[in-house]
């Protein structure tokens, strides 16, 4: 009976594994900008806070072209070098998980002169520090929606993704602008393998036992 009882339980743990693995829960909230995007300071878990480098750039919710909903984000450049403009949200994350940053772009812009940085920046919260980033992804986003995936392995020390998508005019040129819209934008975290790992020692363990008690 309590062999019966492990395997349940074993198989249980094993299905819901299987279960984050393949359809992990997206964590961001208003995930579509369908809220307002905010500019007012911490705490950035739960909403997207909006950031720009001032005349010539800006970061706001647009319903101009939205690939779903009623608005998407807005960021644009406007004939202006070395400035940026962007959106970030933070998301409380486990160290050695698996984490995917998604999402959907496009630009009217032709030519579109400015670069795309979309990255995850790995923080503690207790000493409210950044401990490492992946390397910016830069994708160039063309006329109709595309996807970008940016997937990375959270690292030690870490509790908390601030996923970041940016635009930029710190080089290229001559005319420093363009418009980029993002929606449907997604972060995903999976179990880290060594949790899986041992989900799956636990079902061989009850399998083998199973048998030496049939044999028995």
């Amino acid at each position: 009976m309590q062999l019966m009882k492990y395997c349940a339980l074993a198989a249980l743990i094993g299905a819901l594994v299987g279960t984050n693995q393949t359809r992990a829960a997206n964590l961001l909230a208003n995930p579509g900008f369908e809220d307002p995007v905010t500019m007012d300071g911490p705490p950035f878990v739960g909403s997207w806070e909006a950031f720009n480098g001032g005349a010539g750039s800006s970061s706001a919710n647009s319903n101009v072209t939205p690939r779903s909903g009623a608005q998407d984000l807005n960021l644009a450049i406007t004939n202006t070098a070395n400035t940026f403009a962007g959106a970030f949200q933070d998301v409380p994350v486990s160290a050695g998980s698996l984490a995917t940053f998604s999402g959907w772009h496009m630009s009217p812009s032709n030519p579109l002169d400015l670069g795309v940085e979309i990255r995850i920046e790995w923080r503690n919260s207790v000493s409210n520090t950044e401990i490492s980033r992946t390397p910016n992804s830069t994708p160039v986003p063309t006329n109709a929606y595309t996807q970008f995936s940016l997937p990375a392995t959270v690292p030690a020390g870490v509790d908390i993704a601030r996923v970041v998508y940016a635009i930029q005019t710190f080089g290229g040129g001559p005319t420093h602008n363009g418009s980029v819209f993002v929606d449907d934008t997604s972060f995903e975290v999976v179990p880290e393998p060594a949790t899986i790992g041992l989900v799956g020692l636990g079902a061989i363990g009850c399998v083998t036992l199973g048998r030496r008690n049939r044999r028995g």
